[in-house]
């Protein structure tokens, strides 16, 4: 782990090394040779890195690999079981018969904020979908997740993760997510502007691997429009400024395509957040899509590229989780001090919140009797808060159990904003909901203009309207229910 200096550029859209994802890093395929390497790969039975963790997750795998272990085919096994260490020297100039067990114990263990800054400072040479170079690197990251760490991002070059293939063999292993998608090779043949539409819906999920969509669907500029052009069959296109994409301050399709698009492969498509903040949950198509689509951001395939957009783009809560027992709470500020609260009447008002001044972050903890807490965990259920709270970085769990959250911090906004009332206002109806607080103070606008609703328990079923007075709440604005209904 030799560290280079001066590789790493994060000055342009298209810069030349890029993280890859939990899974991109999964599917790669890792070199077969000697010299150790027949013990990684077992002798070339196992080809896939996601194969090998699982292969060495087993004990009994790892007792018998260690049996056949000598000063000769030992190196990359030694180094995987030890991680990532400090001071690493080249194998060339210490010999692979001094790479021991004992000599990587030697050595400290990096921390992972450590090794996230190695890896970004010093890009490996991995070929697209393909491990040769940087061998040690790689079996450094499956000692971690054999242990069952955490994945830290890989930077490797843009251009070799999707796009060109492997120049030793001309092997295109992994190619563009864009390929993915039904009709898109249709619409190129047309040689329209690609600035002229986005695409929509479930294109998003085929980009994801989620599933293959079932037409295309489109929206155009009014440029695009007046021209009549006959799409192919299977091409959608969207009514002019269709009122379902009223969300997040859009005016309207000239306005999206504008401001309101993300690129990939050189396509634009529609921020998720329009998708996923109107996406159903209650079919079984549905059920099975959204399973799969918390998998992909459990293993964080958001952060690799070409996901390099910002994360409330997105419009999903599925936000870190951290143990409330990992929290350091010592020598934060704290803002409320009610976690023991129970009122005459027995309900329980117990909660906490704490300001982090070096993270600029809110830290709100629930007693476990509290009365809204199944209001904040069917809030997420539902899909409610989709495209809401863009201030939600991670959930608070004691054990299986949500007990809280964490927010960014932001200013109040004097009056709400008109589009993002519409917003709440328009998911308040789609899921039979009401955020009944509606008011500056439960708003708050982040450094990057987007507005977030916080106090993100204060979501009640509209059939469940009865427990309100029986939790010290009152609905407000006081005709809010009158402003879902004619939304």
């Amino acid at each position: 782990m030799i560290k280079t200096v001066g590789l790493f550029t994060d000055n342009s859209s298209s810069k030349q090394y890029s993280p890859i994802s939990f899974g991109y890093f999964l599917n790669m395929e890792l070199a077969n040779g000697g010299g150790g390497k027949e013990v990684i790969k077992q002798n070339g039975e196992l080809n896939k890195i996601g194969d090998i963790i699982k292969y060495f997750s087993n004990k009994n795998n790892v007792k018998q690999t260690e049996k056949q272990l000598t000063p000769k085919n030992g190196q990359y096994y030694n180094c995987m079981m030890a991680e990532f260490r400090h001071n690493v020297g080249n194998h060339h100039d210490l010999g692979w018969e001094n790479m021991t067990k004992e000599y990587y114990e030697n050595l400290d263990l990096m921390s992972d904020e450590e090794i996230e800054q190695f890896l970004k400072d010093n890009p490996v040479e991995f070929d697209n979908g393909y491990i040769r170079h940087n061998y040690h690197r790689a079996c450094a990251m499956i000692g971690r997740l054999i242990r069952g760490k955490s994945y830290i991002p890989f930077y490797m070059k843009t251009s070799q993760i999707y796009n060109e293939p492997r120049k030793k063999d001309g092997m295109h292993r992994v190619k563009p997510l864009t390929n993915k998608i039904k009709l898109l090779e249709e619409m190129d043949k047309i040689g329209i502007d690609k600035n002229d539409y986005c695409l929509t819906q479930s294109s998003i999920l085929s980009l994801m691997g989620i599933r293959d969509n079932d037409d295309l669907d489109i929206i155009i500029s009014s440029k695009l429009r007046n021209q009549n052009i006959q799409f192919p069959s299977g091409v959608d296109v969207f009514a002019a400024n269709r009122g379902k994409f009223n969300y997040f301050g859009a005016k309207g399709d000239d306005d999206i395509l504008e401001n309101y698009c993300i690129e990939i492969d050189g396509y634009k498509f529609l921020e998720p957040r329009f998708y996923f903040a109107r996406k159903n949950n209650t079919t079984e198509r549905d059920k099975v899509d959204w399973s799969k689509i918390s998998w992909f951001f459990k293993i964080k395939s958001h952060e690799g590229y070409p996901y390099n957009f910002d994360f409330y783009k997105w419009g999903v809560n599925f936000v870190d989780k951290v143990q409330l027992k990992n929290l350091k709470i010592e020598g934060l500020k704290p803002i409320i001090n009610k976690y023991n609260r129970i009122t005459d009447d027995g309900v329980n008002h117990g909660r906490s919140v704490y300001y982090d001044v070096d993270k600029k972050q809110y830290i709100k903890i629930f007693h476990p009797e509290y009365c809204r807490l199944s209001n904040l965990k069917e809030a997420f259920k539902s899909n409610f808060l989709n495209g809401l709270c863009p201030a939600l970085t991670k959930l608070i769990y004691n054990g299986g159990n949500l007990v809280g959250y964490i927010c960014k911090e932001g200013s109040h906004p004097t009056e709400i904003p008109k589009d993002f009332l519409t917003t709440i206002l328009r998911n308040c109806k789609k899921w039979n909901k009401i955020y009944y607080d509606i008011v500056p103070q439960n708003i708050i606008k982040l450094p990057n203009g987007e507005y977030s609703l916080i106090d993100l328990e204060s979501v009640y079923s509209l059939d469940e309207l009865d427990l309100l007075p029986k939790h010290n709440a009152q609905i407000k604005p006081t005709n809010l229910l009158e402003l879902i209904n004619r939304i």
